[in-house]
């Protein structure tokens, strides 16, 4: 192997060089990754980046997690589906309060296990409820204990409470 193409273990790499997405918060985790390697236990990496999400700061902004539907299947879930319009749930009155309640969400969901593969959240506050449910992707949280948990009032994730509870399609 050429020298050039040689890792170097005492060089390291973080933002936008490292040939990872360009995000802020990915440069954050980039950092942590290094800091371990120096100072710590050097147990972090990139592989520890499970269910980040993203998100289009528009009005309502659009943010996802995960699988897609078409991904879960190809991947050889067998997936079911829970949507709603926004303007449908009835648990998510905050859609109301500040009058937008334009927008869809969607979660793909294993129809075996129901873990959360996926989902895309089109409405107001989806940049802040996609990291509750990133957060659930990460730690095995299965749809329903989502779909079943007290959230406060009102508030945009009361709408997992709904959404989750209405199965549009299954396979």
């Amino acid at each position: 192997m050429p020298l050039a193409h040689q890792p170097a273990a005492h060089l390291h790499a973080l933002g936008d060089v490292n040939g990872g997405p360009q995000f802020t918060y990915i440069s954050l985790d980039d950092s942590r990754i290094v800091l371990d390697r120096l100072l710590g236990h050097g147990k972090r990496s990139t592989a520890d980046r499970v269910a980040i999400p993203h998100t289009v700061f528009m009005t309502p902004p659009l943010a996802t997690v995960g699988l897609t539907e078409k991904k879960a299947r190809a991947a050889g879930h067998r997936v079911k589906i829970a949507s709603q319009p926004v303007a449908e749930i009835i648990a998510m009155p905050r859609a109301y309060i500040v009058e937008d309640p334009r927008g869809m969400m969607k979660f793909v969901l294993d129809a075996d296990t129901d873990d959360i593969l996926g989902a895309a959240l089109l409405s107001i506050d989806a940049q802040e409820i996609i990291n509750t449910v990133a957060l659930a992707m990460r730690h095995g949280v299965k749809a329903a204990e989502l779909r079943d948990a007290v959230y406060q009032h009102p508030t945009s994730t009361e709408a997992f409470n709904d959404v989750l509870a209405t199965i549009v399609r299954a396979d």
